[in-house]
């Protein structure tokens, strides 16, 4: 009799497939020299029939066992394996909105704020504070912004912002925040930055002053005492040949790009008790080895910098504690444009946008504050609202009076996008005009806005200068004379 099995039943009818098979010896007594007839002889073999056709159903049913407990077991893991994506799914979200509300709003409002003070007349030890704390509170912005964009990517993942930049301005600013960090720590510094350095470069500004930034603060909480030298010179400026770091650069070089070189050391560590204070706080950075324990954080600098295309390497001290640091980022070099007019705030002041009436509608209160006090520095006259549907009722109570409607994209109950949609039912595309305001860093969000009809984009944190270069572009587009 073969034995079945589930996979060879379809549609309730066992298949005619190689199987195996179950013998059934039926050992018949012989005493006394018995006669089976033939109606016995049937009759036993009906019976050992039965008996295969019984364990061949018992096999099926063995299996068919087996099967719906595997099953069960698959059901149960995957039902574990969705639960487990939605507590996911929730705490992303719950990580989203409390960065969201509870450091990117509040950064946003302080760079504004901060914006503002910026384009006053100060005193040149106030300016010099003022852009400092922009400077950072610009780092500070980035990285908040960095972690909620992995942190909404599957994949965990950013994508570099490449655009020119001044590399003398960033180095000036990173000279400054570093002079503050080794008077607060009690440090000497010594800057060595070479003349040579190119002025316009194209690369990650933000990302490159983050490194540098964290670079430093890693090495002045490393010990106590001394003194932070900071050089910055190209490779070509070096003089080492033998750098581990620049051997992976000399078959690549073009023309058109540049290598700068960061290097960090802390001297002034003459006494044995000065390096074991030191070692005894970081004892753990240690391998046993004593080779130096780089660390999460550093290791994160360490792939930022790769994808820039850059190395990053440590120097350790006779007790395994990185002493100094060098960075080899790679840039491109800029080159100015000719004929492109810069709009410049200071040039041409408020009377530009003097008696400009604009709608703001935002539901985060202290950024609404932040961004009305910005439009009225320009000179235009603000009226703010809180959502979405006071926004259509101050539109529809005006007439035509409102030129420029600034719409955050987030707001609840009814975002920007359906706000811009029910105003153009009822106005032209081309009036009012209407910019969105959003922190979101998607790069199809613009062609978002403009297919509802909007004319224009400011990106949080919305800033002095970016907010009046936005209204002159806007504004010119539509023929619109300031």
């Amino acid at each position: 009799m073969p034995i079945l099995h589930v996979s060879n039943f379809k549609g309730g009818t066992p298949e005619m497939v190689d199987t195996s098979y179950a013998i059934l010896v039926l050992v018949l007594p012989n005493l006394n020299s018995r006669a089976w007839n033939p109606h016995e002889m049937d009759i036993v073999e009906v019976v050992a029939d039965q008996v295969a056709v019984a364990l061949s159903h018992a096999s099926v049913l063995e299996e068919s066992q087996l099967m719906r407990q595997k099953l069960a077991e698959q059901n149960r893991a995957l039902q574990q394996a969705q639960k487990n994506a939605m507590m996911a799914s929730q705490a992303r979200s719950s990580f989203q909105k409390v960065m969201s509300n509870g450091m990117r709003r509040p950064m946003h409002s302080i760079l504004g704020l901060l914006s503002i003070f910026q384009e006053d007349n100060l005193r040149p030890e106030q300016k010099i504070i003022i852009d400092t704390m922009l400077r950072v509170s610009n780092a500070l912005s980035s990285l908040i912004s960095d972690v909620m964009e992995i942190s909404a990517n599957d994949k965990g993942s950013f994508r570099l912002e490449m655009k020119p930049f001044d590399l003398h301005s960033m180095m000036r600013e990173v000279s400054c925040i570093a002079k503050c960090l080794c008077v607060h720590k009690g440090f000497g510094l010594e800057i060595d930055v070479h003349k040579g350095l190119p002025g316009l470069v194209i690369g990650d500004e933000a990302r490159s002053f983050q490194v540098i930034l964290h670079l430093i603060g890693y090495l002045l909480n490393m010990y106590d005492k001394g003194t932070l030298i900071f050089r910055a010179f190209t490779e070509n400026d070096s003089g080492n040949k033998d750098d581990k770091g620049l051997g992976i650069w000399r078959s690549s070089v073009q023309h058109d790009y540049v290598y700068v070189k960061f290097s960090f050391q802390i001297t002034g560590i003459t006494s044995e008790s000065d390096v074991l204070n030191s070692a005894k706080h970081y004892s753990g950075r240690r391998h046993y080895n004593n080779e130096p324990n780089e660390g999460l954080s550093f290791s994160m600098c360490k792939t930022l910098v790769q994808m820039m295309q850059g190395n990053i390497w440590m120097s350790p001290n006779s007790s395994g504690l990185a002493q100094g640091m060098t960075l080899l980022l790679k840039f491109q070099l800029g080159r100015p444009s000719v004929g492109r007019s810069t709009f410049a705030l200071k040039d041409a002041p408020n009377p530009q946008f003097r008696g400009l009436k604009v709608v703001l509608a935002d539901d985060d209160n202290v950024n609404r504050t932040v961004t009305k006090k910005l439009l009225e520095k320009l000179g235009c006259q603000v009226t703010a609202v809180s959502s979405g549907f006071q926004c259509l009722s101050a539109v529809s109570a005006s007439g035509n009076t409102y030129k420029i409607i600034l719409l955050d994209l987030h707001m609840p109950e009814m975002d920007g996008f359906e706000v811009a949609r029910r105003i153009r039912k009822f106005h032209s595309r081309s009036w009012p005009l209407i910019i969105a305001l959003t922190a979101s860093a998607e790069d199809d969000v613009r062609e978002k806005c403009i297919q509802v009809g909007m004319h224009g984009l400011i990106r949080k944190p919305i800033l002095l200068q970016e907010i009046a270069d936005e209204l002159r572009t806007v504004l010119q587009r539509a023929g619109e004379k300031l």
